[in-house]
C-alpha cells in the first residue's frame, strides 16, 4: 500500500509540474494573429516612450460618439490586421511578422501615452520592426484618440470583474484544460498523501495486537511479505534461544 502511495504522490507532482511548466509565458501581451504567441510582444509594449509622448492622456470621454468615429477609423484602417473584434486576426495578419496585437486585450493594460505613440508613430523601427504604419500624418489628434477609445471597448467586455487578468471566451477555452487538469492533480496529491497517512496509522495500529505473543507478530509480518524467508527463520531462531 505505501508502494502505491508514493508512487501515486510522485506522479502527481510531477504532473502538476509539466502542467506548471506548459502553461507558463504571457497570456495576454505574447497573444496575436488570433491568439499566436508572440514572446516578443512583452518586450515591445516595455519599449520607452519618447518625451514628446511620455505625458500625453486621453482628452476624449469614451462616449458613443467617440466610440461609433472611432469605430469607423478602426474599420477603415486597422480591422485588416487586428480583425473585427481586434483579436490580432485580421485578413492580412497571418503574413506578418511580428503578428498584429490582439488591440482588445492589450490596450486595456497600455497607457495612454504609449498607444497614442504607437499609432502616432507606427512600428517600422526598433524594437517594433512591425508592418504598422505611422499614423500621425493621416489622422489628427482627435482622431487617434477616438480609435484608442474604440481598440478598449472591444476588451472592456473580456475583462473579468475587479480589474483581473483578461479572459474573453476563446481565453476561457484555451485555458479550462489546464485549470481542469491542476485540479485534478492537486485532488490526486491530497487523495494520496490521505491514504499513505491511513496506511501508516492503520500498520502502527496493527503492531501488537492484544494477546498477540512476538512470535504471532513475527508470522504476522511474515504473511504479509515485510520479511523475508530468511529473516523470519532467523528472527524465529532469536525468539526460541530468548
Amino acid at each position: 500500500m505505501h508502494r502505491w502511495s508514493a508512487l501515486i504522490v510522485s506522479l502527481s507532482l510531477l504532473g502538476l509540474l509539466a502542467a506548471c511548466a506548459a502553461n507558463t509565458g504571457d497570456q495576454s501581451f505574447g497573444m496575436g494573429t488570433g491568439m499566436r504567441m508572440d514572446p516578443g510582444m512583452m518586450q515591445r509594449h516595455m519599449a520607452p516612450i519618447p518625451a514628446e509622448y511620455a505625458d500625453r492622456t486621453d482628452p476624449i470621454a469614451p462616449g458613443a460618439e467617440s466610440l461609433a468615429r472611432g469605430k469607423t477609423i478602426y474599420e477603415a484602417n486597422c480591422r485588416v490586421c487586428h480583425g473585427d473584434t481586434g483579436q490580432g486576426d485580421g485578413p492580412a495578419a497571418a503574413n506578418l511578422d511580428p503578428p498584429p496585437a490582439s488591440v482588445a486585450h492589450t490596450a486595456q493594460m497600455l497607457s495612454d501615452a504609449y498607444l497614442f505613440y504607437r499609432i502616432s508613430e507606427g512600428g517600422d523601427f526598433a524594437p517594433f520592426n512591425s508592418a504598422m504604419p505611422a499614423w500621425k500624418d493621416k489622422l489628427n489628434e482627435s482622431e487617434r484618440w477616438d480609435v484608442i477609445n474604440y481598440v478598449r471597448s472591444l476588451g472592456s467586455s473580456s475583462m473579468m470583474d475587479g480589474g483581473g487578468m483578461m479572459m474573453d471566451g476563446s481565453m476561457w477555452w484555451m485555458m479550462a484544460p489546464w485549470w481542469f487538469l491542476g485540479w485534478a492533480l492537486l485532488i490526486g496529491v491530497i487523495v494520496a498523501v490521505v491514504l499513505a497517512v491511513t496506511w501508516a496509522v492503520r500498520r502502527s495500529g496493527r503492531s501488537a495486537e492484544p494477546g498477540e505473543t512476538p512470535l504471532d507478530i513475527l508470522k504476522r509480518r511474515y504473511a504479509r511479505g515485510e520479511i523475508s524467508p530468511e529473516q523470519f527463520e532467523a528472527m524465529k531462531r532469536q525468539l526460541s534461544e530468548k
